[in-house]
């Protein structure tokens, strides 16, 4: 077991309102975790804290030693709500000028992911054509593209069609065979249960469960979200 991110008492706050709330577990690598939760739980928050793009008001972060915060960003892909893309620009140039960001440039890799994402026929039209669906598997390739061992997904499957929602766990799964691990943020338990292995149950800004994804798990868990979203 080798522990690439350990979180100890973490909590973030906004003039003086506690968003995060004593959060503590450790991230193995190659898993796969799901973030669950209602609206405003802070599910979003700890995801943008685990790419260090928001830095926590208490607690401790901890990448393992020897690992720099500037070599864990660039092991990191994000998807996150706001694509990032550029809508004047081809699929195929958004790519590029991701990849060249961080010091890449590999143009076979970039049809390769055009391709997984089925975006081959339309990778030299401009991204502000595309769909819904078709910018997120599109925002999906962007974050492969500088091959990390890691990605971080905000509600990567929302508003999206049976089609896009198959090519996107297919991108996961193959990520998941290489080795490589992924967070997940979802509001649906039956597909994060289906995705990953483990779910971390989040209310209030706090861990309310911590569990491994398994059939005798679920409805314990699912019951146990059911009852916060009530009250």
């Amino acid at each position: 077991m080798t522990i690439i991110l350990e979180l100890h008492n973490l909590e973030f706050a906004i003039d003086n309102r506690k968003i995060l709330k004593s959060i503590s577990f450790s991230w193995e690598k190659g898993e796969s975790i799901a973030f669950i939760g209602g609206n405003g739980v802070g599910k979003s928050t700890l995801l943008k804290i685990i790419a260090l793009l928001h830095k926590p008001t208490g607690g401790n972060l901890m990448l393992p030693d020897g690992i720099s915060e500037r070599s864990w960003k660039n092991n990191v892909g994000v998807v996150f709500p706001e694509n990032f893309l550029y809508d004047s620009l081809t699929s195929q140039e958004n790519l590029r000028f991701y990849q060249h960001l961080y010091g890449k440039a590999d143009e076979r890799y970039i049809d390769s992911l055009l391709h997984k994402v089925q975006l081959g026929r339309v990778m030299d039209k401009p991204v502000g054509t595309y769909s819904k669906g078709m910018k997120q598997r599109l925002s999906i390739a962007r974050a492969l593209v500088h091959q990390p061992e890691y990605l971080l997904l905000d509600e990567p499957f929302d508003g999206l069609d049976l089609k896009s929602k198959v090519i996107i766990e297919g991108m996961l799964a193959e990520h998941k065979h290489l080795g490589n691990g992924y967070i997940l943020v979802s509001h649906d338990v039956k597909h994060a249960f289906e995705l990953c292995e483990r779910a971390i149950l989040l209310h209030d800004g706090k861990i309310v469960l911590n569990k491994k994804c398994s059939q005798s798990s679920f409805e314990p868990f699912i019951n146990t979200y059911r009852s916060l979203l009530e009250r």
